[in-house]
């Protein structure tokens, strides 16, 4: 193999599309050549219409750049943080070079004897006057346009009003339930309002209404505002631990639906509605009493309905049920009621647990053959036909998604045949289902007929 020293140097201007390099990839044991020319870099200016900023590329890789320079001193170029900075010079900008043709700036003022005599007229861009008395605003003519004059105002409180005549100097007239006071330089304008004679607008600015009241009588009670409560009612019902405080009760309109809502937020607080505590030794707190509206005859009274958070994706908010700030029962979000603590009661012996459907099966071929029926209650009706023989037993699976390998599990049966003495048992509960044994604890062989099973599930 030869040296590298031994080989000829080959220029950059020399190398041609014949010329490559050898490229070696010892992980994969492969060799590859790419075309040595690919190396050197060309430029293209990709915008149309402009100037190229390159000249070219010069001996395979030299760039070259055009400079940036200006045409004359009204532009200035100048280096700032490897930034070429273009900057116009505005003192350099002489109008008189400019086109004034659309612009129609004032170029020269000539005030020689050809152009005015006398005093300038407001034509010329004068006043029409020699002098203006002292203390004056200076106004157009009423009528024509030759002159300007001078409205003196030498008397406190003294404004320029307009009207159909022109503008005037004159001062302001008070009205009802107004004082005006004029000082030197300044007018002073108080309000003493005893009574209105037409809606009070206050095109949206605020009423300071101080330590006082809005009220029908003007005695202090009705309506207050401090800087953080509002009283409606009777002044000795006040309390301050509230933005609003009502003395007497809060009435809606009829026919109509109405909504008391907290506002949609980011980090929500809690809507709290609360009776009164008592103050009094061993007294008793003030009762919450939510009472839906009364029917009338034959109609129907209003329901209560409470509803919990509605979700997305998440977990629907529960209805929380406490006595003494103890969680006693909830309903959670899969409609389930838990009781936490005490008894569920059931107030008199004519009442008693209901289901308004009890789900029925009725099983084929035997007493071996298994059944579907989901729910925690249910009435199972045997084969009609089956029998079984004395003292011996069978056993067919319920399959029930409510049951569970620790529930409890009630069996009662309705046998409407004359003979036989058949029993029955849970075994095998599990999570979907569980076995019920059909025992003949008689001496003779059990009658087919009209034999009914029923359970109930109770779930921990």
């Amino acid at each position: 193999m030869a040296k590298i020293s031994d080989l000829s140097t080959l220029s950059k201007t020399a190398v041609t599309s014949s010329d490559y390099l050898l490229s070696s990839n010892i992980s994969r044991s492969t060799n590859n050549k790419f075309a040595l020319s690919d190396l050197f870099p060309s430029m293209t200016t990709v915008g149309t219409g402009g100037e190229a900023l390159f000249v070219d590329v010069s001996s395979k890789n030299n760039l070259r750049f055009k400079g940036i320079t200006n045409s004359d001193s009204k532009i200035g170029v100048t280096t700032s943080s490897n930034n070429i900075l273009l900057s116009l010079v505005e003192a350099q900008i002489d109008l008189s070079n400019c086109d004034n043709t659309s612009s129609g700036f004032l170029s020269t003022v000539s005030l020689t004897a050809s152009y005015v005599s006398g005093t300038l007229p407001v034509s010329k861009g004068g006043t029409n006057a020699t002098s203006f008395a002292d203390k004056s605003i200076i106004a157009s003519q009423l009528t024509g346009t030759d002159t300007l004059r001078a409205l003196q105002m030498t008397s406190n409180g003294q404004l320029i009003i307009g009207g159909t005549s022109g503008p005037q100097v004159a001062t302001l007239t008070a009205g009802s339930n107004i004082t005006i006071t004029n000082a030197d330089g300044g007018i002073t304008i108080a309000a003493s309002l005893g009574s209105v004679s037409s809606d009070l607008d206050m095109n949206n600015f605020d009423i300071d209404l101080g330590s006082g009241y809005l009220s029908s009588t003007g005695a202090s009670n009705g309506i207050r505002v401090t800087g953080n409560n509002a009283y409606i009612g009777a002044s000795t019902s006040y309390f301050d631990d509230a933005c609003l405080n009502l003395s007497g009760g809060v009435s809606f309109a009829q026919n109509i639906s109405h909504t008391i809502k907290v506002l949609s937020g980011i980090t929500p607080g809690t809507l709290n509605i609360k009776a009164q505590d008592t103050s009094a030794t061993n007294g008793n707190g003030g009762v919450l009493q939510l009472t839906s509206g009364n029917g009338s005859g034959s109609g129907t009274g209003g329901n209560i309905d409470l509803y919990s958070g509605t979700t997305g994706s998440g977990t629907p908010g529960e209805i929380n049920f406490y006595i003494n700030s103890s969680l006693a029962f909830e309903v959670v979000s899969n409609n389930d009621v838990k009781v936490h603590s005490g008894d569920l009661e059931i107030g008199t012996n004519t009442k008693g647990l209901k289901y308004s459907s009890v789900p029925t099966v009725t099983q084929l071929t035997d007493y071996t053959t298994g059944v579907t029926i989901n729910g925690t209650i249910g009435v199972i009706t045997l084969e009609s036909t089956d029998t079984l023989s004395a003292h011996s037993s069978t056993t067919f699976t319920v399959t029930n998604s409510s049951a569970k390998s620790n529930s409890v599990i009630f069996l009662t049966a309705v046998d409407n045949t004359t003979t036989g003495e058949l029993d029955f048992k849970v075994s095998n509960p599990s999570n979907g289902s569980f076995d019920i044994i059909v025992g003949n604890h008689d001496t003779g062989t059990s009658t087919a007929g009209d034999i009914k099973v029923q359970f109930l599930i109770i779930n921990q």
